[in-house]
């Protein structure tokens, strides 16, 4: 017998289940917190850089969730028209992801003498600006 969709949950007879067994549910995995998607695990992320047109690295960041992160960078005008943010690492701890970032800054300035365009700091971190 062929199944089709035909916009109703459950069987022929309205869509009841009989019984409370939960038969039928689908899980979401062993983990029953559901993640938006795009982010990674709990405490762990991934490393990714923002390119140009040319394939010209811009950006280094770390994130737990690249599609928040890079509609966040289309907002702020870092992510521009033709740009592509390209996650580098997979799921890693995010101390492994920082130190990926810190290393990845440290040999683009050896080579190009000053950081990529949009990063501002030496270590990749956000710094608070100093109050007098």
């Amino acid at each position: 017998m062929a199944r089709g969709f035909s916009g109703r949950r459950g069987s022929a007879t309205g869509g009841r289940r009989s019984g409370s067994s939960g038969a039928g549910r689908r899980s979401s995995g062993s983990n029953s917190r559901a993640r938006s998607k795009g982010q990674v695990k709990s405490g762990k992320a991934v490393q990714y850089a923002i390119k140009d047109r040319r394939g010209k690295s811009t950006y280094y960041g770390t994130t737990n969730n690249p599609r928040r992160r890079a509609a966040e960078h289309r907002k702020s005008g870092k992510l521009g028209k033709g740009d592509k943010l390209v996650v580098e690492t997979r799921a890693i701890p995010r101390k492994s992801a920082e130190r990926v970032e810190a290393a990845k800054l440290s040999a683009h300035r050896r080579q190009h003498r000053r950081n990529p365009k949009h990063n501002t700091t030496r270590d990749g971190k956000y710094h608070q600006p100093r109050l007098i």
